[in-house]
């Protein structure tokens, strides 16, 4: 009696593991039929430099797998290797539409190397004449390393020149980090190193406060000044 009832426990199971070994194999089949394919990748977000030509370079041969097998990390990343995409976010819309967000870099100048510079301290492969779609562009020079500060800098920069009426050029950094900046009028301002930490923001307010004075004395906007000192600048006249 016991060998009969283990018998029919084992040829249960059996039946019960088959039945799911067929429910799997119906589901791997189903997954696999082309009506699941993806037929249509929508774009969205604020788009200015991503064009279609560009996200189809980009992922040519690099998205693998329909709406259920598809590894979206993967497809984020085919994605972000686009120069100007600063992140992607996927998403699947049944049966077979694949949305893509995209956030774009914003350019706010060119690095020495010919390398956008993104707001964010990013430097990527970018056209010159797409970056100026950002707005004014700003030459900066130095090694790349400094690259993330120097964007940092260029906000700080720019809002204190303002109340001069006056907007940032250029921005320099030396290999021992000394920083200077050459100004929409022409101005070049030497700033030095940051050490300490703020030295360099406060000699440019420096400059800023004592500008009238300066244009005074000198009857005009002076083509150099030099506030690497501890109690003030030296200016060479236009």
């Amino acid at each position: 009696m016991n060998t009969l009832a283990l018998m029919r426990g084992l040829t249960r199971a059996f039946a019960g593991s088959a039945l799911l070994l067929l429910l799997a194999a119906l589901v791997v089949w189903v997954a696999q039929r082309p009506r699941f394919d993806f037929r249509h990748i929508e774009l969205t977000g604020d788009l200015r430099h991503v064009s279609r030509a560009a996200v189809r370079n980009a992922i040519a041969g690099r998205l693998a797998g329909n709406f259920f097998t598809m590894r979206l990390p993967d497809a984020q990343a085919a994605f972000e290797t686009i120069p100007w995409v600063a992140s992607a976010s996927v998403r699947r819309v049944w049966p077979d539409r694949l949305v893509v967000h995209v956030i774009e870099r914003r350019s706010v100048g060119t690095w020495g190397d010919g390398r956008a510079l993104s707001d964010a301290g990013d430097l990527f492969a970018a056209n010159a004449a797409e970056a100026e779609l950002d707005g004014p562009q700003v030459d900066f020079s130095g090694p790349p390393r400094f690259a993330r500060e120097a964007a940092e800098r260029l906000r700080a920069f720019s809002a204190t020149l303002h109340a001069l009426s006056t907007a940032v050029a250029a921005i320099n950094v030396s290999e021992r980090a000394s920083w200077s900046v050459r100004t929409a009028s022409g101005q070049t301002l030497e700033l030095g190193r940051d050490d300490p930490p703020g030295s360099v923001e406060r000699r440019l307010k420096v400059i800023v406060v004592h500008y009238p004075t300066v244009l005074a004395q000198f009857s005009g906007a002076p083509a150099h000044i030099d506030a690497r000192y501890n109690n003030g600048f030296a200016v060479t006249k236009p």
